[in-house]
């Protein structure tokens, strides 16, 4: 059985190498198998670059290079993707990022095929949404830079600049990984701020809400 690699590995080697090696192991449902979804990773900095990952009749094809048709992309700068699988930081992340790994191969499950999901089709409304959402956590002290990620929503170009932006400062972003800090709470309270074009997070938020619901009983 594949391993996820304990020790930092090159961008490269994880997209090409890793990931092709660990989704071969993946249980696909029905869904899965018949998912055709692009995922576009960019990643910024010495030793990044960009790839396709083509979810495709239950198969996996990485391709160099993103494709503007890619209904969602991950864009993120090299050092901060490296921290949160290998260095532990920002700590809310890298727990989750860790519970995900444990759950084995089937993590890379395409979009739409993920068992825990109640109505896995609501995805299908990611390809109608367009822009770049850019998520900050801030550093957890002076000396350290905040954690940045961006995902463009919908197919298209790579924009210069998010049209929204989500930031957390690094005490808030610690309270709710202990369960002591709702999001949601955090979001009244202020603790949670949202800039730009909050009509592209109610967006986003929708359909991440209409996918937990049970799907619809047919007939």
């Amino acid at each position: 059985m594949s391993a996820f690699p304990t020790e930092p590995v090159t961008p490269r080697v994880f997209f090409e190498d890793t990931i092709p090696a660990l989704f071969a192991e993946a249980d696909l449902d029905d869904a899965g198998r018949a998912a055709d979804v692009k995922v576009g990773v960019v990643l910024l900095g010495a030793e990044g670059g960009e790839w396709t990952l083509h979810f495709i009749n239950g198969e996996l094809g990485i391709a160099k290079g993103r494709v503007e048709e890619c209904e969602v992309t991950i864009v993120q700068r090299v050092e901060d993707w490296r921290s949160a699988l290998w260095e532990g930081r920002p700590p809310l992340v890298a727990d989750a990022l860790a519970s995900v790994v444990k759950s084995g191969p089937g993590v890379l499950r395409p979009p739409g095929g993920t068992r825990g999901l109640g109505n896995p089709n609501a995805l299908e409304g990611l390809s109608e949404i367009h822009g770049l959402i850019e998520a900050i956590i801030a550093g957890e002290n002076e000396e350290a830079d905040d954690w940045r990620v961006g995902i463009r929503l919908g197919p298209g170009p790579i924009p210069e600049s998010p049209q929204a932006t989500i930031l957390l400062g690094a005490d808030q972003a610690d309270a709710i990984r202990r369960g002591e800090l709702h999001p949601l709470e955090a979001l009244i309270t202020g603790q949670l701020r949202l800039e730009g074009d909050l009509g592209l997070i109610i967006q986003l938020q929708a359909v991440a809400m209409t996918a937990s619901m049970p799907k619809p009983a047919v007939g």
